[in-house]
């Protein structure tokens, strides 16, 4: 392994694992198709820059042999796994490349924010000057930078899906259940499933809690 590559790897285990910096997987493929044009270009771009160029990759996951399962989390190096993608770079793969890198169950990817930024730089708009808009007070605005789109909507649905799993299908009563890890597990494996990116764990932790303590005021 070469100095320069040795000095990435560190680098990225010197990270801190709770950062606002740590994108989405889904978010982060957004953002680059904004600079890439697809979803495909997107994601070639992002496994080249882990599986190449260092780009610093999360890793979190649960612990399904622990009861409760007990969550984990790791910045991954390239020299012990390899990200892949298969079904059309929708399900996203991460593999060892030795034998005594351990096998992952499963985890949800986070990118490496300002890394990303800096392997897709935004294009300034230019600003607006007070001149121009004294000239023409009624001209729309200058087009929004690119970027990642907001998450404001996805939090809705969020929200109102785990809302629905504390309602008893049968009766129509509120019934918070007592394991609220468990539900926060299966509200990351539902986000999989629909392609709609994952949050962290302490984040979705933090929303099935709050949900839930205003559920339980109204169960009977």
């Amino acid at each position: 392994m070469s100095k320069k590559t040795a000095k990435r790897t560190k680098a990225a285990k010197e990270l801190p694992l709770v950062s606002p910096h740590w994108w989405s997987r889904e978010k982060t493929v957004a953002y680059c198709c904004e600079h890439k044009g697809d979803r495909r270009g997107a994601a070639l771009a992002l496994l080249a820059a882990f599986n190449q160029e260092g780009l610093p990759v999360k890793a979190e996951w649960f612990d399904e042999q622990t009861s409760p399962p007990v969550p984990h989390a790791k910045v991954l190096s390239a020299e012990d796994y390899e990200l892949k993608a298969a079904d059309f770079y929708k399900v996203w793969l991460v593999q060892p490349r030795r034998p005594d890198a351990s096998i992952l169950p499963r985890p949800a990817l986070f990118f490496w924010g300002p890394k990303v930024k800096e392997l897709c730089p935004m294009e300034e708009a230019e600003p607006v000057t007070t001149k121009q808009q004294a000239a023409d007070p009624f001209a729309p605005p200058p087009p929004r930078r690119p970027g990642p789109p907001p998450d404001t909507q996805r939090w809705f649905s969020i929200c109102a899906e785990i809302a629905g799993r504390c309602i008893d299908p049968k009766t129509g009563r509120v019934v918070v259940p007592k394991n609220e890890n468990k539900l926060a597990e299966g509200m990351l494996g539902w986000l999989e499933e629909n392609e709609q990116g994952q949050p962290s764990v302490s984040e979705m932790r933090e929303a099935v809690r709050r949900v839930c303590a205003v559920l339980r005021t109204l169960q009977r």
